[in-house]
């Protein structure tokens, strides 16, 4: 364990195991030491600017912010927003059933629940009613005909029928039982689904027999293909729920009876926006203050340990949406079986650990939460780990198949797996390799040495599983059935994040593994063997050699997808050269322009003909790898604009499929094709990423950022600002730029014991000055090392307070973006000495070299009394409290527009006894 983390991580251990119980009982895991600047900028009121962004639940419990769509007899839905009164739902027979749907704004996970008033039958000492409860993530999903089938054989004279799924299905609807001049038409009276957890399978009631048998599904055998059972279908929109409980055995459609008075719950649900209530069979039912358990990680302002804040609303936004889907994406301890918290790929439908998606979760989770972070990223790895195979490669998912029988005989003859805990899918080798590089990227971001040299030998192991698919005589990936690597054919070729077998000589794959071998070359230097490193870089530098000479495509500016497909321009594995050095030296420009033949107004189609299997051809998993190419470039426009259509159509509320969070895909009319598509995806959290390491600059080089480098991309922003949690404390940053006049300056503060690089663009006649001394004055190095490349001056740093200002030689100082040189507060009193009796008017003024905005806290002797917003103009004005007779100190903050600490303005004022 290295030296600087030792006595921290022992705190934060022992933090995060009292903290894991606690979550059982309900309460936030964000107890751990970690408090960095972040936090504690949120409890003084200094957080007011970025804290508006954030967008988790202020209390456990959620409520409706709106309700659409009632149908059937229903009185005053308002009231389950409002909280104020009940709601009615009476569903007569043969009538629509009663329904109405409730929106809470953005994405949710937890138990939906609701007060019975009252339940009244349909007929004196009938039956209590049945409600039904289904949750979605769009509204377009919650309603929809039903498609089915018999699934078992059924013979004529039956009324009770059984089915595969009960979804869409609905009282009084007509359903056609097979097809063609055999369909029998009938309506639906009752159906029952099944009690089994996560099967939506179950019985329908007729009103009518039938008339001829059914038959049900024939398995294959004897050479003969399997028959699907008798379909059965239904034009009407009946409720459905958009979660496939058959995948992740958590959610589907749930049937409650009350009897009587009290509170109800549903089953939990792990991702969803919208709630529909449907009154299925004749009744009365009364609710009032509905809402939702949440059981999410819910993270408030005072729970993040880093943040970030820009000139530019809409990345700011983007920021905290990425933030907001990695949260919904945490698995609490005790939930789903599980004693252990995990980062599943979604909110909904798998449930499960993912190689790929934790390459940005977890970055996503340590850089927006610290410890807990970490901590999630730890317990998701020790699953990765524990079904690595034999012979080395990890899984894409060590948790997927649920439901599946458990051949283990320790667990008995065809035990089920656990409702949480399913058997791993050995997805593909190049999965198997995002595995290796996620235990990697948690070592350089958290500084676990421990941990890194427990798993050192299974990253080596991983490392030679994907070596075995590197041909030797070209020096390029070429993977084969990883069922029969020793196919000389490989036509099958291996999968990426878009599902599809890809063959032949894939660029992006051999990249992918130069990757990988450069991260475990610096994984071996840090614990391991200087000479395993100089091996992994010796072949990465070979492979590098032979995608540049063998893959490049000189007539178009770009490299192919692979060598079947050289003429096929792809925006990911172009993306990951521009980022690695891949591309020739002066021909980036052509590469950031080509790749623009895949733009639309909803994002980049991944590459002309390429698809996934559900039809979707826009995949921000990929295009957050063109991104991260444009900044590393400098092409901070390009990257910002792909940023925009891709993830700002998403957190645009006008969209239907609004939640707040970041998707897993889009077609190419930027909607999606199939009602399980994940609306609440951590592998789309790449803006989170980039904003905060290539934006605000700040990125790990040494384990726990014992040495770290700042480089900002700032491309037209007029500033940014932000905070990164680190192992051994916060690293502070904040910078400004006024492009016209050439001039940018940055405050930086880190860590004691912690040093790095600098680098700040300039141009020919910029002078670098730190903390007021030239260290680059117009084309010439003075002090620390300072070097130019590509149009920026890197510089090295030590810990502790740096203030860099850049500009051109000749000009007048430029002043950090620190304290008052960006905002001045302007506090009066009025009247100066009121009475005991008497509330004096406070008025506030703000000056400030951005666009003052959002509140100032107003604090008397120190103590908070109120947080009031500014105008347009950067005024506000406020009635103090009535004080006791003395002086009192009167102190206003704004949190500043472009500063990391807040501006404050003083004022005192006298209050006197009245006389009588």
């Amino acid at each position: 364990m290295s030296k600087y983390s030792l006595r921290r991580r022992g705190l934060r251990v022992a933090s995060l195991a009292t903290s894991a119980l606690l979550v059982a009982g309900g309460l936030s895991l964000a107890t751990g030491s970690n408090v960095g600047a972040g936090a504690s900028a949120a409890a003084d009121g200094a957080a007011d600017s970025w804290a508006r962004y954030v967008l988790g639940p202020d209390s456990p419990q959620v409520y409706p912010t709106a309700f659409a769509d009632p149908r059937g007899d229903v009185t005053r839905p308002e009231a389950l927003v409002e909280r104020n009164g009940s709601m009615t739902l009476t569903t007569r027979p043969g009538e629509t059933p009663a329904s109405v749907v409730l929106d809470f704004g953005k994405e949710m996970s937890g138990v939906p629940f609701m007060d019975v008033v009252r339940t009244t039958p349909a007929t004196p000492g009938g039956a209590a009613p049945t409600l039904q409860v289904v949750t979605g993530e769009a509204r377009s999903f919650l309603r929809r005909a039903a498609a089915t089938a018999v699934s078992a054989n059924t013979p004529a004279g039956a009324t009770v029928i059984p089915v595969a799924s009960t979804a869409g299905l609905e009282v009084d609807s007509e359903v056609v039982i097979g097809t063609g001049e055999a369909a029998q038409r009938r309506t639906i009276v009752a159906f029952l689904p099944n009690a089994v957890p996560g099967q939506g399978a179950g019985t329908i009631t007729l009103d009518q027999p039938l008339t001829a048998p059914v038959t049900g599904p024939v398995p294959a055998s004897g050479g003969n293909p399997s028959v699907p059972g008798t379909p059965v279908t239904s034009a009407a929109l009946g409720p459905a729920s958009d979660e496939n409980p058959g995948q992740s055995l958590v959610g589907g459609n749930d049937y409650l009876t009350p009897t009587g008075p009290g509170r109800v719950e549903a089953g939990a649900h792990p991702g969803f926006r919208f709630v529909m209530l449907t009154l299925q069979t004749p009744g009365t039912l009364v609710l009032r203050d509905l809402g939702v358990d949440f059981q999410a990680y819910r993270a408030t302002a005072k729970d993040y340990r880093g943040w970030f804040e820009s000139s530019d609303d809409e990345l700011n936004r983007l920021w905290y949406a990425g933030a907001y889907t990695l949260q919904t994406n945490l698995k609490l301890p005790g939930l789903r079986g599980l004693p252990d918290g995990r980062i599943y790929d979604g909110a909904k439908r798998d449930g499960s650990i993912w190689t790929g998606d934790l390459i940005i979760q977890g970055p996503t989770a340590i850089s927006t939460l610290g410890d807990v972070g970490e901590q999630y990223v730890k317990w998701s790895l020790d699953e990765l780990i524990r079904e690595q195979r034999a012979d080395g490669h990890l899984p894409g998912s060590p948790d997927f198949n649920k439901g599946r029988l458990n051949t283990n005989p320790a667990s008995g003859p065809n035990a089920p797996y656990e409702v949480g805990q399913g058997a791993p899918i050995y997805y593909s080798v190049n999965y198997s390799g995002y595995g290796a590089r996620s235990i990697i990227d948690y070592y350089r971001y958290s500084g676990d040495e421990a941990y890194a040299r427990q798993t050192l030998e299974d990253v080596r192991e991983a490392v030679a599983y994907n070596q075995r698919f590197l041909d030797t005589e070209k020096n390029l990936i070429a993977p084969r059935n990883p069922a029969n690597p020793e196919d000389p054919n490989y036509t099958r070729g291996d999968r990426d994040y878009f599902q599809s077998y890809m063959p032949g000589y894939v660029t992006k794959f051999s990249i992918d593994y130069y990757i990988l071998l450069r991260e475990m070359a610096w994984y071996e230097r840090e614990i391991g063997s200087a000479a395993r490193a100089a091996d992994y870089d010796a072949t990465a530098d070979r492979i590098k050699a032979a995608v540049t000479s063998t893959l490049w495509n000189q007539r178009l500016g770009v490299f192919g997808q692979s060598d079947l497909k050289p003429d096929l321009v792809a925006g990911d594995v172009n993306g990951l050269a521009l980022q690695y050095g891949f591309v020739p030296k002066g021909q980036e420009g052509r590469v950031l322009e080509a790749l623009k033949v895949n733009w639309n107004p909803h994002g980049a189609i991944m590459g002309e003909g390429l698809v996934d299997p559900t039809g979707h051809t826009i995949e921000p998993f990929g295009i957050g790898m063109e991104t991260g190419g444009r900044l590393a470039v400098d092409d901070t426009a390009g990257a910002f604009d792909l940023m925009r259509r891709t993830w700002g159509t998403m957190i645009d509320p006008a969209n239907p499929l609004y939640t707040g969070t970041f998707w897993e895909f889009k077609n190419t009319e930027g909607g999606v094709n199939r009602t399980t598509a994940s609306l609440a995806h951590g592998w789309a959290a790449s803006p989170t990423v980039q904003l905060t390491e290539s934006v605000l600059g700040v990125r790990p080089v040494g384990p726990g950022y014992s040495t770290w480098t700042v480089k900002p991309h700032p491309g037209d922003l007029a500033f940014s600002r932000g905070v990164v949690p680190t192992e051994t404390g916060s690293i502070a940053a904040s910078w400004k730029q006024d492009k016209q006049a050439g001039t940018f300056s940055m405050q930086l503060d880190t860590p004691a014991g912690t040093s790095g690089t600098v680098a700040v663009p300039v141009e020919a006649d910029s002078v670098v000055r730190v903390d007021g001394q030239p260290v680059w004055v117009a084309g010439t190095s003075v002090a620390r090392n300072a070097t130019l490349a590509d149009g920026y001056v890197t510089f090295n740093a030590g810990s502790g307070a740096l203030a860099v200002t850049v500009a051109p030689q000749g000009a007048g100082p430029v002043t950090p973006p620190v304290g008052k040189a960006d905002s001045e507060v302007k506090v009066k009193v009025k009247p100066g000495r009121p009475s005991t009796t008497e509330r004096a008017k406070v008025r506030i003024r703000v000056r400030s070299t951005g666009d003052p905005r959002g509140k100032v806290t107003v604090r008397v002797d120190g103590r908070l009394v109120k947080k009031v917003r500014l105008d347009g103009s950067g005024r506000a004005s406020t009635r103090l409290p009535r004080l006791k007779a003395g002086t009192h100190r009167v102190a206003v903050a704004y949190p500043g527009d472009e500063a990391i600490e807040p501006s404050r303005g003083r004022a005192t004022v006298k209050v006197v006894r009245r006389k009588r």
